[in-house]
């Protein structure tokens, strides 16, 4: 175990002197740090160029999505997440996320210096421990899909003998894998957002319309995604390499956003989702075995990372440096408190949920093993005296912050499968697969609460339920127009605020430099 934690840090170490020492040559207008010389004679000639790329782009992702609470706001924004009424200092953010007040968390000062906020300093503390700041800047972003462009043109390009023909081919996927991924992220975060797929790109461009950039990156992943593995020999790279299952996820995402902005060619986009659940299953679960469902008293392996029900996460580990700068960045810290986590510096939880809504996804009289293996007998309250263990292993006598942000596994894929197929009309063959994840949990099968007998209701309210905590539910209800409903979120917008832009993030104005060609979003100026 020393000896592959010492390689693994020897690894990450080369990729980022690797990264260090060259430069990355990438356009102004991005204002995305320089790469060069990755095209020279004296690189790009042996697998392990290839790889210490690889695992540099992998890097750069991390901290594209580490840098600040952006997987958080994914539960916080227009959710019934809350500050708990016994926290101090008062994490006022939660209140600006739920309520969409985007303005007031960007505006806080890191430094806690900007004059008369709010009247008191102590209510600007949380930008340091959070840095919604930082997500308006998209760059970080950029530098991992102009690192995926030049590893796509370099490998195709290596000579013959330095790469076997699958091996090169598996370089290529992961790249374009990574592209998507990141196009994904931005397009969720902004709505329309430049699109290159160049290396070396140095043009000025405009916003791309999102739907646009999605369907190009289907196209170019459904190319390519079955030359990833669907899984790894070599256990250090599960979960956090790509992986076809990840693709294949990723691919189900995208197009069931597709179907949410693009109403007139929504069954086209869920008949895909069908096909690409069926692949997942038929192929990688039951044909390759490659994945599983994990017991739910098992829920903090999957958490952990590299568990046969991942398909794609970030690497995080206290053990080996790879953590983020701040402990609150992460969703996990602010459900928990000491002294069962030592590490907290509260006696309660910072993050509280709305109890009525917590009462609605977990009816009292209901059955659900979820409310005692990720709760306790406090699942209700709203002090902060409650705790959220799924990112734990409570039987544990020290608590580690060691879970891998999960951006996709399996649940998340077989429940996205039951709504297309609901959308489609079969809801006989979508409540089968709602009642996979229900019997795992050990819950009341459907159609049993929640969602009042609704099978799309009650996709959603299990989605919500069963990926608390993983930064998915404010993208589904802005997918599916439920943040317009009053019955699913607190704080919903109106049908013009919507479309006026409403739920995309601010575009940091930094993004208009150099580039004539370069609009922000209006809702937000």
């Amino acid at each position: 175990m020393i000896n592959r934690i010492t390689m693994k840090k020897t690894i990450y170490l080369l990729a980022a002197l690797l990264l260090l020492s060259v430069n990355f040559s990438c356009k102004k207008f991005l204002n995305v740090e320089p790469l060069s010389k990755l095209s020279g004679n004296n690189y790009w000639k042996t697998e392990g160029d290839a790889e210490g790329f690889a695992l540099g782009m992998y890097r750069s992702f991390r901290e594209a999505t580490m840098q600040s609470v952006l997987f958080e706001i994914g539960d916080t924004r227009c959710g019934w997440a809350i500050p708990s009424s016994k926290g101090y200092p008062p994490r006022i953010d939660f209140t600006y996320m739920a309520t969409n007040n985007l303005k007031m968390a960007i505006a806080a000062r890191a430094d806690r210096s900007l004059p008369g906020y709010e009247a008191n300093a102590i209510n600007e503390w949380f930008q340091l421990n959070s840095r919604y700041d930082l997500i308006q800047k998209w760059a970080p972003f950029y530098k991992v899909i102009q690192s995926a462009n030049i590893m796509v043109k370099e490998v195709a390009a290596m000579p013959d003998g330095a790469l076997s023909p699958a091996k090169k081919k598996q370089y290529i996927a992961e790249a374009v894998f990574m592209r998507c991924v990141s196009y994904f992220f931005l397009v969720r975060l902004f709505g329309d957002v430049p699109y290159y797929t160049e290396a070396y790109n140095q043009d000025a461009l405009p916003r791309t319309n999102m739907v646009k950039v999605l369907k190009s990156c289907l196209e170019d992943l459904g190319a390519v995604k079955n030359d990833l593995p669907w899984t790894y020999n070599d256990p250090t790279f599960k979960g956090i390499r790509a992986m076809r299952g990840g693709a294949i996820d990723l691919m189900m995402h995208m197009n069931m956003w597709c179907a949410g902005f693009d109403a007139g060619n929504a069954p086209a986009y869920y008949t895909q989702v069908d096909e690409l659940g069926n692949e997942l299953q038929d192929i990688g679960v039951d044909q390759q075995k490659a994945y599983r469902l994990m017991p739910i008293e098992q829920t903090y392996l999957i958490m952990f990372g590299k568990s046969q029900e991942g398909l794609f996460e970030i690497q995080l580990s206290d053990n080996t440096g790879e953590n983020t700068a701040k402990l609150r960045y992460k969703y996990s810290f602010s459900v928990v408190h000491n002294p069962f986590f030592a590490s907290s510096d509260r006696p309660v939880s910072e993050l509280v949920y709305n109890a009525d809504f917590m009462k609605k996804i977990y009816p009292e009289s209901g059955t659900d093993k979820r409310k005692t293996v990720w709760f306790d007998e406090n699942i209700y309250d709203q002090t902060g005296v409650w705790q959220f263990y799924k990112f734990y292993n409570r039987a544990a006598l020290v608590q580690f912050s060691d879970d891998n942000p999960i951006i996709f596994r399996l649940a998340d894929a077989i429940l996205l499968h039951a709504e297309a197929l609901a959308e489609l009309g079969r809801d006989g063959e979508a409540a089968t697969l709602l009642n996979v994840i229900r019997a795992r949990a050990g819950a009341d099968l459907y159609p049993a609460n929640p969602g009042e007998g609704k099978i799309k209701d009650a996709i959603f309210l299990e989605r919500a339920k069963e990926l608390m905590g993983e930064g998915h539910h404010f993208y589904d209800l802005v997918r599916t127009r439920k943040i317009l409903d009053p019955k699913f979120t607190p704080n919903p917008l109106s049908f013009s605020a919507f479309q006026a832009g409403a739920w995309t993030w601010p575009i940091d104005p930094s993004a208009t430099i150099n580039n004539p060609y370069m609009t922000l979003n209006n809702y937000w100026r």
